[in-house]
């Protein structure tokens, strides 16, 4: 529906402007012959009328411009931990269960139908590049390609143990490379803890890195609640995770794209952690349930979200999933 809605909105845009035109080039060759009579007393109209006549030629093209760039709709899906239900030390008997978790089959569905339909897997830098900054044109191979980002937070072993297997089988037989977004708390980097959900360590995080299957980004040090800190503490949270991923990748990111992008631990952002955030990092993550809409308001640190958990059915992410904004090429409207 919403794709209609965005067609028919186009097509009035473009009749507004033709006539428009239409109606100031008619005014402006009537000028001209109507001078040929009188013209020192219609020597300003027609200035005015040919002044007024080049605004609107000049501003057609940043109004078709406005327009494309508000259509464009990004779903990021935010997810946690992945369990997989045959694994018996995944169970309810071996494991607390989450709301935040997930199950590996239900991944497994909605993944496929994603890699299957030719989505483009975002990585963060990515959204900022041809996206928010626009800094880049969007690459001709990514036209007609729906943009989708899946992201994890919190760094749990889970992830890495049940979700590269997909990422690899899907590779196999899509011919497609998948990426998945960690956001990392790396000062909890390896921890494995009874009665604590275990973390991924830093050399698994550089496996899926070196394959091209994982983007890594910070997430805070240790997973503090930043509206509820300041000064030093909150710098450390920001400052220290930067370091120690670019320090756990360092010989592997010679771009510098590790650690450059933030998501907001429990989602919970201020004005002054938002202030805080541009020194370290290029854009924020939070969960607002939201789809990311790519326009000229969007805020790169309160980059929208959705959380999945448990109650999301594979068939309901699909359905949001589809609502994304199909590429197509940049043409003057």
């Amino acid at each position: 529906m919403p794709e209609r809605g965005q067609k028919s909105d186009s097509v009035k845009i473009k009749i507004i402007l033709f006539i428009f035109v239409r109606v100031f080039v008619s005014l402006w060759f009537y000028s001209l012959y109507y001078t040929t009579k009188m013209a020192k007393k219609n020597r300003i109209l027609l200035s005015f009328l040919i002044g007024l006549l080049c605004v609107i030629l000049l501003s057609i093209p940043a109004l078709g411009a406005t327009y494309r760039t508000a259509s464009i709709r990004i779903p990021i899906f935010g997810l946690h931990d992945i369990i997989d239900e045959s694994n018996i030390d995944q169970s309810p008997e071996r494991r607390t269960q989450f709301e935040n978790d997930y199950l590996k089959q239900d991944f497994y569905t909605f993944l496929n139908y994603l890699a299957k339909n030719n989505y483009w897997f975002l990585t963060t830098q990515d959204l900022f590049i041809y996206f928010i900054e626009k800094s880049q044109p969007i690459p001709s191979e990514k036209i007609g390609q729906k943009p989708i980002m899946i992201s994890f937070d919190d760094g749990y072993y889970g992830v890495h143990e049940n979700v590269l297997p997909i990422l690899k089988d899907l590779e196999k037989e899509y011919n497609k490379k998948i990426k998945i977004v960690w956001f990392v708390n790396p000062g909890l980097m390896g921890v494995r803890l009874k009665d604590f959900l275990p973390h991924v360590s830093c050399a698994e995080l550089r496996d899926g890195y070196k394959r091209g299957y994982y983007d890594i980004q910070s997430h805070g040090q240790t997973h503090k609640q930043l509206t509820l800190i300041k000064g030093k503490d909150l710098k450390f949270e920001l400052e220290q995770a930067k370091l120690d991923l670019r320090t756990c990748m360092e010989d592997l990111d010679k771009n510098k794209w590790v650690a450059a992008h933030f998501a907001y631990p429990f989602g919970k952002v201020n004005r002054r952690v938002e202030k805080s955030l541009p020194p370290y990092y290029l854009t924020g993550y939070i969960y607002d349930g939201n789809m990311t809409r790519i326009n000229r308001y969007t805020n790169k640190y309160r980059i929208s979200r959705i959380t999945v958990n448990r109650d999301n059915s594979p068939r309901n992410l699909i359905r949001i999933a589809k609502r994304a904004t199909t590429l197509k090429k940049v043409t003057m409207f």
